[in-house]
């Protein structure tokens, strides 16, 4: 009798505290931020965490977002990928059955979010995700159909920095000169699709560029002094590695002090866009300078031209908020929030199909990432957004002791030309 009040008595606790959840989960819009909390790329996932948390805050301090008449709050709910395959499905799975988020955006990670996307297809939830592989929408599985599909990619993808790096090098850093250009490269889907994009752009445009060697190595490694060896003995003029942040600093450091590489002859990057955080600028050191990374958006350049204006603005936010400066990954987290918000509003409903719907008919201004033209909008073949890159160039800079980037391509923004040590 007394085991069975006690048991009454829990239920009846146990209401007490759901029933507040409850009632804040319907008057609440949930956004699942799936990024690295723990494993390599925690760093970097922390940034997004950041970030996100920052939009949300600004959102809801201007009153929410207009929901059929009325104006309900975002909450952000993260899952953990632990960067990882097997985290991300449990990451994803938490935030889909126990948090029941309306929209889930973020990652690092292709490999990872991939992982992901069959549970959230299966959920029929809108998924705004930030890693670069395309393979998100460009599938004969998941598009061009959107009816098939509720992904709205936003980030540079593998094909787009692929491609660019590819024009980079032959229009900036070798000038129209025939180059011998390797690449060591992360073996999944991101390292994959910029290595695509590189050689599918030299074959359009008939580059002088001759990849000579293409050398892999497994995500969260950390010793890749036997590849770069072999790379040495080829003499190449290019050097373009591939990875993580961390893995792309032990990369730079091992090719030039342990095994090395002469950057007199031998150019290195550029890097990729997921390196550019503070972080990266900190632990590379001076080891790094000039080598080069390609992105749409840095820590600490600001090209004089509007579609960088509000880089400055949103810092000074992040500076104020955290007291620390934002990386890309956290910028791309940033934007999707508002893109998310966005949608919904434009929805009118918390229904996962009119959002789908509302984010294909989205027009919006660029928010801190710059597109071109200015104008953010999802394109109905692929749901890719067309973003602007940049190219900088890394220096060392006495005052501050760390590196400090200056701007070399595109011509029409650029501080600089390239300059070889």
């Amino acid at each position: 009798m007394a085991n069975t009040r006690w048991f009454d008595l829990a239920m009846a606790l146990a209401m007490v505290v759901a029933a507040p959840a409850a009632l804040a989960q319907a008057g609440t819009v949930r956004l699942g931020l799936l990024t690295s909390m723990t494993g390599p790329a925690a760093g970097t996932g922390l940034d997004q965490q950041r970030a996100a948390t920052l939009a949300v805050e600004e959102i809801n301090a201007a009153g929410g977002v207009s929901v059929g008449g009325k104006k309900l709050k975002l909450e952000l709910v993260t899952g953990d990928d632990q960067t990882s395959r097997e985290g991300a499905v449990s990451g994803v799975t938490r935030l889909l059955v126990e948090d029941k988020v309306d929209v889930v955006f973020g990652g690092l990670g292709s490999a990872f979010g991939m992982a992901a996307l069959p549970l959230i297809r299966d959920r029929g939830v809108p998924y705004i995700p930030t890693p670069s592989t395309p393979l998100f929408t460009r599938t004969m599985e998941l598009g061009p159909d959107p009816t098939k599909s509720m992904v709205f990619h936003y980030q540079g993808t593998g094909l787009m920095y692929g491609a660019a790096t590819a024009d980079f090098i032959a229009q900036a850093l070798r000038r129209g000169e025939r180059a011998k250009v390797v690449w060591l490269y992360q073996d999944s889907p991101f390292g994959a699709e910029y290595v695509r994009g590189y050689s599918d752009r030299i074959k359009e445009r008939n580059l002088p560029l001759d990849t000579v060697a293409t050398e892999r190595f497994k995500v969260g490694e950390t010793d890749y002094r036997a590849q770069l060896t072999k790379i040495k003995a080829l003499a190449p003029d290019v050097l373009v590695p591939m990875g993580f942040r961390g893995e792309t600093v032990a990369m730079i450091q091992q090719a030039v002090l342990d095994v090395g590489l002469d950057r007199k002859k031998t150019a290195i990057g550029p890097v990729c866009a997921c390196a550019d955080d503070p972080l990266y600028y900190k632990d590379l050191g001076r080891v790094g300078e000039y080598t080069t990374i390609l992105s749409l958006y840095s820590t600490y350049a600001a090209p004089k031209n509007r579609l960088f204006a509000r880089w400055e603005p949103f810092r000074e936010l992040f500076v104020k908020r955290y007291g620390i400066l934002p990386g890309v990954m956290g910028v791309s987290a940033y934007d999707s929030v508002h893109i998310a918000a966005k949608a919904i509003e434009l929805a009118g409903s918390l229904d996962k199909a009119k959002i789908v719907d509302a984010l294909g008919r989205l027009e919006m201004d660029q928010q801190v990432l710059p597109v071109n033209g200015g104008k953010l909008r999802f394109d109905p073949k692929f749901r890719e957004v067309d973003f602007y890159l940049i190219a900088q160039q890394l220096l060392w800079d006495d005052k501050v002791k760390e590196l400090r980037p200056v701007v070399v391509w595109p011509h029409e923004v650029a501080e600089a030309k390239y300059r070889q040590p």
